[in-house]
């Protein structure tokens, strides 16, 4: 990776490279999600980071990743939406790292989405070395669907110090 730990930029511009590095080297994220009885729930899940747009001052994205809908955190999302994820390096030093945390909404993809995000999740799959994805393997009777975070709020977290990231 080659994000490092040293201090949080103060430059939001240098925040949101910072963040979209660590998008593109972190394949892993931790989906924390409750159900309906508020019992806590986390899972680890592969994603993709999609880049909705260009901009240096902002993150604008979609977090994507596959699941199957009787996994406990497939069926927390559909009672309720609201999330919590984290992306982090967990190799780096005790009392030192480079992370991020998000607040979001997440949902399986619809039907009009659908194409585009297993395209998405496809190109990814393939740089990381993994298989191509097709809509038809993630529609019934296939084991797996596809789910998407939009974040609506993003730290980045540096040497235990926490910035906000601009989002949208």
């Amino acid at each position: 990776m080659s994000v490092t730990a040293s201090e949080l930029p103060e430059n939001v511009v240098e925040r949101v490279q910072t963040a979209k590095e660590l998008l593109r080297s972190i394949r892993y994220l931790t989906l924390a999600t409750a159900g309906t009885d508020g019992r806590p729930w986390a899972s680890t899940v592969w994603y993709c980071a999609f880049l909705r747009s260009a901009s240096r001052e902002r993150l604008d994205l979609e977090l994507v990743w596959l699941s199957r809908p009787e996994a406990q955190h497939s069926i927390n999302l559909f009672e309720r939406p609201e999330v919590g994820i984290s992306v982090f390096d967990s190799s780096q030093p005790a009392d030192t790292g480079v992370g991020l945390q998000f607040a979001a909404r997440a949902e399986r993809v619809p039907p009009d989405d659908l194409e585009a995000a297993v395209a998405i999740f496809s190109r990814a799959s393939v740089t990381a070395g993994g298989n191509a994805w097709s809509a038809g393997q993630v529609e019934e009777p296939a084991p797996l669907r596809v789910y998407r975070a939009r974040p609506d709020r993003a730290l980045l977290l540096v040497d235990g110090s926490r910035g906000e990231l601009p989002l949208g």
